[in-house]
């Protein structure tokens, strides 16, 4: 069985990878922004849907990469050179990140993982001789073609099978014991900060590697386009929705914020904010209920 799974979701793979060649650039425009979305999400989730930490600023990765690639490109350096230089620049700063943030739990790691972003933001706009300021930073037009949209791919199947593999190695199995007892867990040996930092710097790699990917797919970036709430709230209203294990959960819910992003951005782009603080409500409601 699971075979077949494995098997099925190499196939629907390869078969993204040739859609470039039979539909339209608005279509694959929407993919791309889909597969973005399904990468950040199971990222984020390997903290929350395996250790039950909810890591509000999980976007700040995200933010990172985008820059330093946006600066390496800047700088003259192709786009494959790029994306892991930027893991060998900001890894050590995310170690030193989750250093910090693992000595707190529950409500107290999520708010702090917060501040943590707006920290980020408030920084980079004041640090215009590395972020270009509140102004941001544009990156030369170059002919790209399907080129972002297989390197998203390529992610997304990295996520998915990192993913897969913890589901099922022993590290997995730690991280859910310290989701239900995280005293337990310490008394009987697990090593609880190891084994949360390391799907911590996981989850960190999918989010630069997508800040990259993104910048240079879109050519600019900005405070506001790196750690703002546009890009923050999302990978959170999809863990909410579909978090845990299961991949159809991740996929769904990834597909239901593209469609509500397309949507809205296709109505003016005015009410995405409000948008996404609606349908977070809409879930606090649900689990609420879903509790009593």
């Amino acid at each position: 069985m699971k075979a077949i799974i494995i098997g099925a979701i190499a196939s629907v793979l390869s078969l993204a990878a040739l859609f470039p060649l039979f539909v339209s650039s608005y279509v694959i425009a929407f993919l791309f922004n889909l597969l973005l979305n399904l990468s950040l999400m199971i990222g984020m989730n390997l903290l929350w849907g395996f250790a039950g930490y909810l890591s509000l600023g999980y976007t700040a990765f995200f933010g990172l990469g985008g820059y330093v690639t946006a600066r390496l490109v800047l700088q003259g350096w192709p786009i494959w050179l790029s994306l892991p230089l930027s893991l060998i620049f900001v890894l050590p700063i995310g170690a030193f990140f989750g250093w910090v943030l693992f000595r707190l739990r529950g409500l107290y790691f999520s708010a702090a993982s917060l501040g943590l972003l707006i920290l980020l933001e408030e920084t980079s706009g004041k640090w215009t001789f590395l972020s270009g300021g509140h102004e941001g930073l544009a990156l030369p037009s170059s002919p790209k073609g399907p080129s972002a949209y297989w390197l998203i791919l390529a992610l997304t199947a990295f996520s998915l099978a990192a993913h897969y593999v913890l589901d099922r190695c022993k590290g997995g199995y730690q991280l859910r014991l310290i989701r239900e007892d995280e005293a337990l867990a310490e008394s009987v040996g697990v090593p609880t900060f190891g084994v949360k930092m390391k799907a911590f710097l996981l989850g960190a790699v999918i989010a630069l590697l997508a800040g990259g990917i993104h910048v240079w797919q879109a050519g600019y970036i900005s405070p506001a386009s790196a750690f703002g709430l546009s890009v923050a709230v999302p990978p959170v209203i999809m863990v909410l929705i579909g978090g845990g294990r299961k991949g159809w959960g991740l996929l769904t819910a990834a597909l239901f914020v593209s469609l509500l992003q397309e949507a809205l951005w296709t109505a003016g782009g005015k009410w995405v904010l409000s948008g996404y603080g609606l349908i977070l409500i809409g879930v606090g409601m649900f689990w609420k209920r879903k509790r009593k």
